[in-house]
Order: C-alpha cells, then structure tokens, then sequence
C-alpha cells in the first residue's frame, strides 16, 4: 500500500477516508491510522465526494439547493480559532489562541499535542506552555518551513524525546524536540552522543 499516495489523497486531492479506503481495497480506520501515523490533521470540511445518486438528490429539498452555496467562503480567522478550541479536550482560553498570528502553524501544533498517546502528558499549562516554546522554536520551524515546500510525508515534522522514554527520558519541554518524520526513524531510541557518533560514521 502506497501510504505518500495516500497522504497526498488526503490533504492534497481533499479525498474522504471512505472514498481512499475503496481505492486502495481497505477499510477507512486504517487509512485514518495512516494519516495519523504522518501527523495529518484529520477534517472534514472541503472533501471531494461521490457524485451524487438520483435517490439523494431527489430527497434534497428544492429549498435547501436553491440556497447560496458558502463553499469557497473563507471563514474568519476568529471563527477559525473558535473552532479549534470548541474541539480540544483541554479547558483552553480563545484568547491565548488567538494570540498567535500564523492559524495553520497552530493548527499543526496542536495537532501532535492532541493525539491520544501524547494528550495524556499533559495539562491545560502543560499545553500553553508546549504551544508557546515550539511556535516560535528555531528547529521546529525549520523543519516545518522545510515540509511546507512539498509536503513530503518522510520530512512532516515528528515530536521526538531527545532522550528517548526508553531510555529514561520524560515528557518534560526541554527534552522535546521537533525532526522531520524520517530522521525520527532513524535516530529511533539512540541517546544523543550516540546519534551524533551514528549520523557523523553513516549520514555524511
């Protein structure tokens, strides 16, 4: 299974979960463990569907089509950022969303800390105090920036433990760091000495 090809179905094409499950001759919850397994946000808003039936658009009111269509609207910023706190599971302010200017950046952010394996680390000042290190992070942007280009899957930037949890490492900021998806794989549970020794012997 392609699972680039699936991605770029998803967040590129706007194709529904179903619509690639059929594609692909799978079901849509392992295209959805797919997606999350690439730090794709899953939504529902924009998908391209099926064509619809006679049966559907006969049992669509002539009302209801006849009125003006709001796809193609663009919602307002402050309805952007309502929507997102309206669907965390943490007691966040709009305010302090709202205090970050780049929507999508934050969107992205809050989309890793809101997983179920991660979520579970952390509080609401845990969260706040996660959103404002990593928005403004160097690293973290760099490779965000870098998967902006192309949206590659292997470069989607991937929350790493600097010393890994196997190793002893904790959930606390500081041993937190963002690399793009394929370098996490590659660092796996090495500590950072021997990451280094490892990526200056085979990755020059």
């Amino acid at each position: 299974m392609d699972e680039a090809k699936i991605v770029k179905a998803y967040t590129e094409d706007f194709r529904t979960l179903r619509d690639i499950a059929a594609e692909h001759n799978t079901d849509h919850h392992k295209i959805k463990r797919i997606l999350t397994k690439y730090g794709v946000t899953l939504n529902n808003s924009n998908r391209k569907r099926k064509p619809e039936t006679e049966e559907q658009r006969r049992k669509i009111g002539l009302a209801s089509r006849g009125r003006q269509t709001r796809l193609g609207m663009k919602a307002s910023k402050e309805l952007l950022y309502k929507n997102m706190v309206a669907h965390m599971s943490l007691p966040i302010e709009l305010e302090f969303v709202m205090q970050f200017e780049d929507v999508e950046k934050l969107k992205y952010l809050n989309s890793v800390i809101t997983r179920d394996r991660v979520k579970i680390h952390f509080d609401a000042d845990k969260y706040k105090a996660f959103i404002k290190h990593f928005y403004n992070d160097k690293q973290f942007n760099e490779v965000y920036n870098d998967w902006l280009q192309d949206k590659q899957p292997y470069a989607l930037p991937s929350l790493d433990h600097i010393i890994p949890l196997s190793r002893g490492g904790s959930w606390e900021l500081d041993n937190l760091q963002f690399l793009p998806w394929c370098v996490n794989r590659a660092k796996n549970d090495f500590l950072p000495d021997e990451w280094e020794r490892i990526k200056n012997k085979y990755f020059r």
